[in-house]
């Protein structure tokens, strides 16, 4: 409610210099990628010690082909460092769509300025919703 307040606001970056609907729908549609990313690379990770690739051939087929081709060579290690720059990406769009500009995350729900300083002005807003909406939740449900 915070980042979604700042930036209608347009005390953000992108929301500032070019509108802040379209601040929002890149920064929601960069979290959902980077939730893609994170679960598919929770998925891999946790289907290579599977011996028997064939036990979820017919139930899953597309999990399947996309394991057969990770899998071949080095393909996991190139998959691996592109989604790791891909996820720096995502974060630094992410951040530039909702993190306050300087001096202007005051006076915010009337929140206390220890609060406010806590939360908006050292990113930890946008950190914990980063990291609860973009990587956590797909982690764990990909693990399992």
């Amino acid at each position: 409610v915070l980042v979604i307040s700042l930036i209608f606001s347009e005390a953000t970056k992108l929301s500032r210099d070019v509108s802040p609907y379209l601040a929002l729908f890149v920064m929601f549609f960069t979290l959902l990628w980077l939730a893609v990313m994170e679960g598919q690379q929770a998925a891999l990770v946790g289907l290579a010690p599977v011996v028997d690739h064939l036990v979820y051939r017919d139930s899953h087929p597309v999990a399947y082909k996309n394991t057969q081709l990770v899998y071949l060579g080095n393909n996991m290690d190139r998959y691996l460092t592109g989604r790791q720059l891909m996820v720096v990406l995502s974060v630094f769009v992410i951040n530039l769509c909702g993190s306050p500009l300087p001096g202007t995350a005051d006076a915010y729900f009337g929140l206390p300025d220890a609060m406010q300083q806590l939360f908006l002005g050292s990113g930890l807003a946008m950190i914990l919703m980063t990291a609860m909406l973009g990587q956590l939740t797909t982690q764990v449900n990909a693990s399992h």
